[in-house]
């Protein structure tokens, strides 16, 4: 059963969570913001919401049922929650998930993921999963990753705490899956990946490079081969989509 707590103005909601982590038992917690003062992305990455115009929240949940080795299929997980729920709402087709858990609308972000865990021994513990989700803003800066929200899409408003909830239920769904339906899990988010198995521009190192995605390693590392047919990996901070 997932518990709900909404907060009008916090630095962070993962900051949040980490903090009562340490005072009391977090699981199930979803905890939500009109406004996040020092919201991040991944990495050094910002996250732009108008206040109270969209979801910014974030969950925890129990992982300590998975190795720590294979944490890339919480990410995996997610992302599906979220496009899942999206999917009834959008048209499915052109939803996507980017690598490693952006959600994308055609080649606009629609939605990003930052998950911080903590790991016991060789096995996960409890993950804080946040989530922003552009729903009812209208405006938006350029940024690199050209944001579009639900309403500028369908042209409708949304309920937001009837579609948080939606959200984090689905995505509670879909990490619970990885206890026993590991493979559809990785079948799943394979189909739904942007860019998969075609060709594309990448920056790497500075310079552009045209490469075909061939799939993610089981440490979430990225895989594409170059035009002469060599094999890459990179991790996040080594490859940048040219969108």
């Amino acid at each position: 059963m997932l518990k709900y707590i909404h907060l009008e103005q916090i630095d962070s909601t993962n900051a949040y969570l980490q903090r009562k982590q340490s005072e009391c038992d977090i699981r199930n917690w979803v905890v939500s913001a009109d406004e996040q003062t020092a919201g991040k992305g991944m990495g050094s990455n910002g996250w732009e919401s108008e206040v109270g115009q969209n979801l910014t929240f974030s969950m925890a949940v129990d992982m300590s049922f998975l190795p720590a080795e294979r944490q890339f299929l919480l990410s995996k997980a997610v992302a599906l929650g979220l496009i899942y729920e999206l999917d009834a709402m959008l048209p499915k087709e052109k939803l996507h998930i980017k690598w490693p858990n952006d959600i994308f609308y055609e080649n606009h972000k629609l939605a990003g993921i930052l998950i911080n865990s903590t790991i016991k021994a060789n096995m996960m513990d409890t993950s804080i999963i946040g989530i922003g989700l552009n729903v009812n803003q209208m405006q938006f800066q350029d940024w690199p990753t050209h944001p579009i929200s639900m309403k500028q899409i369908t042209g409708k408003e949304y309920d937001l705490e009837t579609l948080l909830q939606q959200v984090a239920e689905s995505v509670a769904k879909e990490t619970e899956r990885l206890k026993n339906d590991v493979a559809a899990v990785e079948t799943e988010y394979l189909q739904r990946l942007y860019r998969y198995r075609t060709w594309a521009d990448y920056e790497v190192g500075g310079k552009v490079q045209r490469l075909f995605m061939t799939g993610i390693d089981a440490f979430g590392q990225l895989q594409l081969v170059d035009e002469q047919q060599q094999m890459h990996q990179y991790e996040i901070k080594q490859i940048k989509f040219l969108i």
